[in-house]
């Protein structure tokens, strides 16, 4: 599982909860994830010992926290020996640090392996590595894509070896005798060890830098390679870390009264974790997750509208706003003709893949956007950015209303949030309520027509209230066409979006009732609906957990608000990466961690918090 996270818009990796490089995606978060694996070894000379830094080789691994500006940093702790990897990337160029710092308590004679296989743009095979003595530099390469590896000071020995073809293990089965004895180029399933030699003082720390320049075509990492030693390693980790410090000083939110030091932690988190999800094109990924790919035969690593947008509000609400204005020319680029968002999209911009028919259609993620615009301009958006917008606006706005069912009023079926059904749902008509009534408000801050859409808002509105609340049930039901009635929490959502007032009636009904039946009497939390078996039955999930947290405040119940924050709060993982729900019998991550949603969801309702009044 992910447990950290450097990059810069460009280059994303992510650290495994065993201290290892888990994923290395270039040139967008999300796109292409092109490692298979990575790993350090420690051969003692004197005791002629190796070993794997991995569980169960003799070391105690250690992950203390790091959060916005400190690093990824992973410590193992032998007998007499410490090891700690530092990963820093670098916010201009696309280089990678891995600052290695070794003491022992006692002269020591070691040598360090650094073992790594790559799958360059998401494939195995028809890939070349070699070691060029010339500049002490190794490179896997394919089709465009250029790793080269050097060091700070530099390798003492590398090879270049093969894995999974011809019942070849891995060249890292070469460095377990302590002695590297392989080629200097190999191709098609290509894989490659890099050695120090170190000669440790007792109690005296030494310093490895091991440094990987990413590019597109040789050139270029050539390039950067010869900047990075003309200007010293030192020098660009220096700059590395600054830019990272200023950064979190500019972006890093308050504390949240009354929420205490884990709720502040989990806070600085989250901003750093949409901040590096955040693609250079303006793409937010749902999660850098790829374990999916065996469960399900997909990742998260797209950019969903719905997921963005409530994303972005987050962005703007902790100043990251020039991201948000990313992410809109990101989604006025791959608007469709008719002014729609369909399903999903690459971080580059193509259609991702989907398993909805055509249209391809989620109606509340083309609402989602113009919810997420009208906050941008709330959030003090520029008027040049508005009118950058307003057709993209214009053409989402058109389209949400005429994709309606003229007898009725309501929205044409399309698929739920969730994914998996058919069909008119109460959430989706309330966000196209939402989005309709935010677009007219762009509008008439730009002095353009409005009363279409208002008019087909108010008409929406009344629609969904007296077509899909049951006085019988005294709630809403799931959705129509086919009818549903199974209680989803999606339904908080609706009422978030300002479906009913607080302070009517039928809202504390729903929330109460909502509450009832979906929370875990187990660990806590609330399910998405009744009957859930995505990853389990009924799991506890992080924004639906939220959903309720923000009715209960708009209710007045602070104490209980506060109750459902700390709870999220306690199930962050360790290094503070919130999942995208909780196992209902043990209380474990499952599913995509982090989900960039979830940390979105977090920030948001923290902001509120702290906005509202009245005692604790």
């Amino acid at each position: 599982m992910i447990s950290q996270l450097a990059g810069n818009g460009r280059l994303l990796l992510t650290i495994n909860d065993a201290g290892e490089w888990n994923d290395l995606f270039y040139p967008y978060p999300g796109q292409f994830q092109h490692l298979r694996e990575m790993r350090l070894g420690l051969y003692d000379v004197d005791r002629s010992s190796f070993a794997w830094l991995r569980p169960g080789h003799g070391f105690e691994l250690e992950v203390p926290p790091s959060g916005v500006g400190s690093f990824p940093t992973t410590v193992w702790r032998g007998p007499g020996l410490t090891l700690s990897a530092e990963e820093v990337v670098h916010p201009s160029h696309d280089l990678v640090l891995r600052i290695l710092r070794l003491r022992s308590d006692e002269r020591r004679r070691l040598r360090l392996f650094s073992y790594q296989s790559f799958k360059i743009a998401e494939s195995l095979y028809q890939e070349t590595a070699y070691v060029d003595p010339s500049t002490a530099s190794l490179v896997h390469y394919k089709r465009g894509f250029y790793f080269e590896f050097f060091g700070d000071p530099a390798f003492d020995a590398a090879v270049c070896g093969e894995h999974t073809l011809k019942g070849l293990q891995g060249s890292y089965v070469d460095a377990e005798d302590g002695s590297l004895d392989g080629r200097a180029i190999s191709h098609g399933a290509a894989d490659s060890v890099l050695q120090w030699n170190l000669d440790l003082a007792p109690r005296t720390e030494a310093t490895i830098r091991i440094l990987l320049a990413v590019g597109r075509g040789g050139p270029a990492v050539h390039r950067l390679r010869d900047e990075v030693r003309a200007r010293g390693a030192g020098r660009l980790e220096a700059e590395a870390k600054a830019y990272w410090q200023a950064w979190a000083a500019r972006h890093l939110p308050e504390r949240p009264d009354g929420l205490g030091e884990a709720a502040e932690r989990l806070g600085r988190e989250s901003v750093l974790v949409l901040k590096l999800s955040s693609a250079s094109t303006g793409s937010i990924i749902a999660s850098p997750d790829t374990r999916s790919l065996a469960v399900g035969g997909d990742t998260y690593n797209y950019c969903w509208w719905r997921d963005g947008s409530y994303i972005s509000e987050a962005m703007d609400d902790c100043r990251l706003r020039e991201l948000a204005n990313r992410y809109f020319r990101f989604a006025r680029a791959c608007q469709s003709p008719d002014g729609s968002f369909v399903h999903r999209c690459f971080p580059d911009g193509e259609v991702g893949s989907t398993w909805h028919p055509p249209p391809f259609l989620q109606i509340d993620q083309t609402a989602s956007i113009l919810s997420a615009a009208w906050h941008h301009v709330e959030r003090g958006a520029d008027p040049d950015t508005l009118l950058e917008l307003w057709p993209m606006v214009e053409s989402a706005a058109n389209f949400l209303t005429r994709f309606r069912d003229p007898a009725t009023g309501l929205p044409l079926p399309s698929f739920d949030l969730w994914e998996e059904r058919w069909g008119t749902h109460v959430y989706s008509a309330a966000a196209v309520v939402h989005g309709l009534e935010s677009g007219a408000r762009v509008a008439q801050v730009l002095g353009k027509e409005t009363s279409p859409w208002r008019s087909a808002a108010d008409e929406l509105r009344a629609s969904v209230l007296s077509r899909m609340w049951d006085p019988g049930l005294s709630r809403f039901v799931r959705s129509l066409e086919p009818r549903d009635e199974r209680i989803d929490a999606s339904v908080l959502l609706a009422l978030d979006l300002g479906l009913l007032e607080p302070t009517d009636p039928r809202y504390r009904t729903v929330v109460e009732t909502t509450e009832r039946r979906l929370w875990s009497n187990g660990v806590g939390g609330l399910a998405r609906y009744e009957g859930d078996e995505y990853y389990g039955r009924e799991n506890p999930w992080i924004v639906c957990t939220i959903w309720l947290a923000a009715t209960h405040l708009a209710l007045g119940n602070r104490s209980r608000c506060r109750e459902l924050l700390d709870w999220v709060v306690a199930h962050a993982t360790r290094t503070g990466l919130l999942p995208e729900q909780v196992d209902a019998g043990t209380g474990e991550p499952k599913s995509a961690t982090p989900l960039v949603w979830s940390h979105a969801a977090f920030l948001e309702l923290v902001a509120r918090y702290r906005r509202t009044s009245g005692a604790p």
